[in-house]
């Protein structure tokens, strides 16, 4: 969501059609790109992203 359009496309096997869909979707969640996401990341994501690694 932080990234802009212009950065999206930069992106390899990323074109209009992709960035269009995705546009749709956040739409639909009042959403859009390039937007500011207060609080994140979080201070801890390190921690967060360790959890998900670890098996049941």
């Amino acid at each position: 969501i932080q990234k802009t359009e212009a950065e999206m496309l930069r992106t390899p096997n990323f074109g209009p059609k992709s960035r269009n869909e995705i546009k749709e979707v956040l739409a639909q969640m009042g959403l859009h790109l390039g937007m500011e996401v207060t609080g994140w990341p979080p201070e801890n994501i390190e921690e967060m992203a360790k959890k998900l690694e670890e098996p049941f």
